[in-house]
């Protein structure tokens, strides 16, 4: 099931959307790099808190430079959000990585280096969010490709959940093939509220690649893939409107 724009109003009611996308550098599937899109795109989304992978700034493979200048610049536009960066290839003007942007101010953020990093460095943000409901810990992770980096990376990410004793989010694309995979086994038991709808290729999804998992007393309100995403790149956005956890 498609999420629904959020009505006004509705973060203050205990409800916040969560949405991870994996832009693919802002190349669609015209074969054009269009940071436009990719920017409108999110608008039509409508996240409170976005992680959002594969911002690349590698013009040599076609990518537009500063990448995460040029999305970070308009993402600000709104007013009190932050971003947190993990620039995972540094080059001067062709950054690649992923980011974390929050329509709410960051309390706190730190960029874990995972381990197993094998071809490419691969990295997750950790970040507590001042959402209207309270604090709210985000990790944004985009996992390695082979299932001995993903089973590292995951029980890597699963130690952080244990540490922490406020609500949380963890979100990105996992690379798992399963849903059963190393990054479900890891995560699911800690936070078992969760969505994975098929979100790659975008133009025919078969893999649930993109994940949103959640703690113990959020509530799934809409959650499935965002399918006006489809034609800005080969992932899918993945969605979740989740209900705060009640306090008792």
């Amino acid at each position: 099931m498609a999420a629904s724009q959020p009505e006004p109003g509705t973060a203050e009611r205990g409800v916040i959307r969560a949405v991870t996308w994996n832009c693919h550098g802002s190349i669609g599937a015209d074969r054009r790099c269009d940071p436009d899109r990719t920017l409108a795109t999110i608008a039509r989304l409508g996240p409170d808190i976005l992680a959002l992978q594969e911002v690349d700034g590698r013009s040599h493979l076609g990518r537009r430079q500063r990448a995460f200048e040029t999305l970070g610049q308009e993402l600000l536009k709104t007013a009190g959000s932050q971003i947190v960066e993990a620039r995972t290839v540094p080059r001067e003007d062709r950054d690649y990585g992923h980011l974390l942007w929050s329509r709410w101010p960051i309390v706190s953020a730190t960029i874990h280096t995972l381990p197993e990093p094998g071809v490419e460095p691969r990295a997750a943000i950790e970040a507590v969010v001042a959402a209207p409901s309270g604090h709210l810990r985000v990790l944004a992770f985009h996992l390695g490709l082979l299932r001995r980096q993903r089973r590292a990376q995951a029980q890597f990410l699963a130690e952080r959940v244990d540490a922490r004793d406020v609500p949380t989010l963890a979100m990105g694309d996992g690379n798992d093939l399963r849903l059963g995979g190393a990054l479900h086994g890891a995560l699911a038991p800690r936070l078992p509220v969760h969505t994975a709808p098929r979100s790659f290729p975008a133009r025919w999804p078969m893999l649930r690649l993109d994940r949103i998992y959640a703690s113990e007393g959020f509530s799934l309100v809409t959650h499935g893939p965002g399918h006006a995403s489809r034609p800005a790149s080969d992932h899918l956005a993945v969605m979740a409107d989740l209900a705060w956890p009640e306090i008792v």
